[in-house]
């Protein structure tokens, strides 16, 4: 089986979002274990890649601290996390993107070592998540040769990365459905 290095391998923390959902807060930097979340999953996933990329559109000083690239959206209008991806994919060095959003408190390394490992079986196609019947393509691996295919899609209108993901080649790493690790802490009280 191929293995995808951690030479090979760049982190896009995806965390240019609005916080809708928390009253316009930054969500990269709400408080997790004593320190902002982006802190926490950086320190925790920067031993599995060579590069640290953080897409946000706000409170770059802040981010800069943490990352070794930081990229933003082209516009004003929040476009959503298909133009991280993009923005990502154009900078990272590796030659695989490993995605994670900032809103996953409770990941760990041994679920990101084992999309990791299985993203390295089919290593030319992204690979994402799937928990019973619930999709996860916030938490991937995609190569950086599907570039030109996310570029045309991106020019054609799509904005969603679960439909450009389905919409070609890809790998899943199928988990049990609610896996804790997964939870998305949208709320405030799930900071808490």
């Amino acid at each position: 089986m191929s293995v995808i290095s951690n030479k090979q391998l760049s982190l896009l923390l995806l965390a240019g979002g609005q916080g809708s959902r928390l009253g316009g807060r930054d969500k990269g930097l709400m408080p997790w274990q004593g320190q902002p979340i982006a802190a926490h999953l950086i320190a925790l996933i920067r031993p599995l890649v060579s590069e640290v990329i953080i897409s946000c559109n706000r409170n770059h000083a802040l981010y800069q601290s943490w990352a070794d690239q930081l990229v933003s959206d082209p516009g004003p209008d929040y476009p959503g996390p298909l133009a991280g991806i993009l923005s990502g994919l154009n900078a990272c060095k590796g030659s695989h993107l490993l995605v994670v959003p900032c809103d996953l408190p409770h990941l760990d390394q041994a679920l990101l070592i084992e999309l990791i490992e299985h993203a390295a079986s089919k290593p030319c196609i992204p690979n994402l998540i799937k928990t019973s019947e619930t999709w996860q393509p916030l938490v991937s691996v995609i190569p950086r040769n599907v570039l030109p295919d996310l570029q045309l899609a991106w020019k054609q209108g799509q904005r969603s990365p679960l439909r450009w993901m389905l919409g070609q080649a890809h790998g899943i790493l199928a988990l049990a459905a609610d896996d804790p690790r997964l939870h998305n802490a949208n709320r405030v009280e799930d900071w808490q």
